[in-house]
């Protein structure tokens, strides 16, 4: 990367986690669940400290051990909207797509998706029971 474009990249950088500091004192202030907020807080430190690996393990864990494995409804309903939106990026590159080959594959991810949308409906719905 030549000097100019790590500088450019810093720069983003730092502004984008500026943007995500004021999302957090805003959302704080808001009521924002507390599941949120650490995600823009780890996206922030992220961006911060180039680490990008860092907000994945985040998030990975916060879906697992939260979401997964104790049911709390939040990192439920992130990973739900999250599956969706997917969903909706597979399904309109599908439309577009030409091969036969690729079609297949985008459809295996579609049924893939929609199963992972009803487990997390399923337990969203569970996990609000609960409370």
């Amino acid at each position: 990367m030549s000097e100019n474009n790590a500088w450019k990249a810093y720069l983003d950088n730092t502004h984008r986690s500026e943007e995500l500091q004021a999302a957090v004192i805003k959302g704080a202030k808001a009521g924002e669940s507390p599941c949120r907020l650490l995600l823009l807080c780890a996206e922030a430190i992220s961006l911060m400290t180039d680490n990008h690996t860092f907000y994945d393990q985040v998030e990975r864990s916060l879906k697992a051990v939260y979401g997964e494995a104790l049911r709390e409804a939040e990192p439920l309903a992130i990973d739900l909207e999250q599956t969706r939106d997917r969903l909706t990026r597979i399904r309109e590159a599908e439309a577009k797509a030409q091969s036969l080959d690729l079609k297949e594959e985008m459809q295996h991810a579609i049924r893939a998706h929609e199963q992972r949308i009803a487990f997390l409906e399923e337990a969203l719905k569970d996990a609000q029971a609960d409370k």
